[in-house]
């Protein structure tokens, strides 16, 4: 999928190709965060809120003519049925257009400034190859819904039905008489609209995760008795990508025992999420060198322990900055994750060591093979350099053979250039910085450390 931005701060333009993993590097004050927190806006639940509101409310243009149809086929003969297959090859690429170019008009709320202008903002989206995935994962989704009145006990009177693997979302009612006597005509369009633009946006990635610089503050907040905003509540307290932290730290810690059964049993009926869970636990082995999780139901409060050993355990407000950077990251992957989302992490090198980093693109580049798309930016020449090393490493003929060499043993670390996009932010513009052969080419760090070298040779 190919996003290119204009006139977003100071980045003047940025043809972004979003792969499964992609990474923005560059200096500070480039633009990197926001144009990557711009991308988990539009391609997340802001961006879909925001533009399903304006579309329903007639703020922006009907565009999706199979889907007015649909609506009046139902209030004339109470049902409708919706190619959702066909609607998603032809209208896909248009609906997430639409989603970007409203960004303009929520870009002020998003960021909580009315110190930049965003009037000139552009951002346009090319499904590429990616259109034929979109379409083949709304093939494969499913839907059921129902609208009821009151205490109706005859059946809804409005039902809207897809199956896994069927084309068509069925829309139907079981009154007797036209659905348009029962349900307001209002409520008939929300409803499928609201239910197709949703699945589309999700068929994408099912959700965005946002991983921002202040998570190893925000971590704590929910110990101390600090209630968080939930996202749909965002009043100024927060700026948008923070939010989205602080309603992924709501749902952890809303995780209960029925939660945790629930996630047992996926887990048990579905390889991708066992194989996040066994993330979690690499994290937790081979970088932070411990145990992460709550304290036991049984015990009074609810509180993230780390446990260095089995007979120590640390309130998460007293551990290492490192072990509050990667906990929400650890737990999201015990708990949440799901396939095909998208995490954006804002420069995930935050206070670790350079050997921990070096193993942190090894942990990024096995959620990557294991179905999860991450979007970062970096200072970190550790994590570029070596994921240099990773890429070679895949086309190594026996790679069980040099596993070892690496910092957590494990060839699921190894990627295919073909996964990689790495791009320097610098000078109003973003540039790819990787060629062909998954060699990264920047220079951005060398630089300044020839300038070190010419100081200390000049003294």
């Amino acid at each position: 999928m190919k996003i290119t931005v204009h006139n977003l701060g100071v980045i003047k333009k940025a043809e972004i190709d979003l792969k499964p993993l992609t990474i923005l590097v560059g200096p500070n004050n480039a633009g990197k965060t926001w144009l990557a927190y711009t991308l988990a806006g539009i391609l997340g639940a802001y961006g879909f809120n925001q533009y399903m509101s304006a579309y329903l409310e007639e703020r922006v243009p009907k565009a999706f003519p199979p889907l007015e149809s649909a609506i009046e086929q139902i209030l004339n003969e109470g049902n409708a049925t919706v190619d959702l297959h066909a609607f998603a090859d032809h209208y896909g690429e248009t609906y997430f257009n639409n989603v970007a170019l409203l960004a303009k008009q929520w870009m002020y709320s998003y960021f909580n400034t009315d110190s930049i202008s965003f009037a000139d903002l552009e951002v346009s989206i090319d499904l590429a190859e990616g259109k034929q995935r979109l379409s083949e994962r709304v093939l494969q989704a499913s839907l059921r819904n129902e609208v009821s009145i009151g205490q109706r006990r005859q059946g809804a009177l409005l039902s809207l039905l897809k199956k896994e693997g069927e084309r068509n979302l069925l829309t139907y009612t079981s009154a007797d008489k036209l659905v348009e006597e029962k349900l307001p005509r209002d409520i008939i369009r929300e409803r499928l609209i609201n239910n197709v633009f949703r699945l589309l946006h999700q068929a994408l990635f099912p959700n965005t995760r946002v991983f921002p610089t202040e998570r190893a503050g925000l971590v704590i907040f929910p110990v101390m008795g600090q209630p968080l905003t939930p996202l749909k509540q965002v009043d100024g307290t927060f700026i948008g990508p923070i939010a989205h932290f602080v309603d992924l730290m709501n749902a952890i810690f809303e995780v209960n025992p029925l939660k945790r059964k629930q996630r047992e049993e996926q887990a048990h009926s579905r390889t991708e999420i066992r194989t996040y869970i066994q993330l979690a636990e690499v994290l937790e082995k081979y970088v932070l060198g411990g145990t992460i999780d709550f304290k036991p139901e049984s015990e009074p409060g609810r509180e993230i322990l780390f446990k260095p050993d089995e007979n120590s355990s640390l309130g998460i407000s007293i551990t290492s900055s490192m072990i509050k950077e990667l906990t929400p990251l650890l737990l999201y992957l015990r708990y949440l994750a799901m396939p095909d989302e998208l995490l954006t992490i804002d420069e995930p090198e935050m206070n670790l060591h350079p050997e921990a980093q070096a193993k942190l693109i090894e942990f990024l580049a096995m959620l990557v093979n294991a179905g999860l798309n991450v979007l970062i930016t970096t200072h970190s020449p550790y994590i570029i350099d070596h994921l240099t090393n990773l890429i070679k490493a895949a086309k190594h003929e026996d790679k069980a053979a040099i596993s070892g060499q690496f910092f957590l043993k494990n060839q699921d670390a190894f990627i295919s250039k073909d996964k990689v996009s790495v791009y320097l932010v610098e000078n109003g513009q973003a540039i790819n910085a990787i060629d062909e052969d998954g060699v990264i080419d920047l220079n951005t760090f060398g630089t300044v450390s020839d300038r070190i070298s010419d100081i200390y040779f000049s003294l």
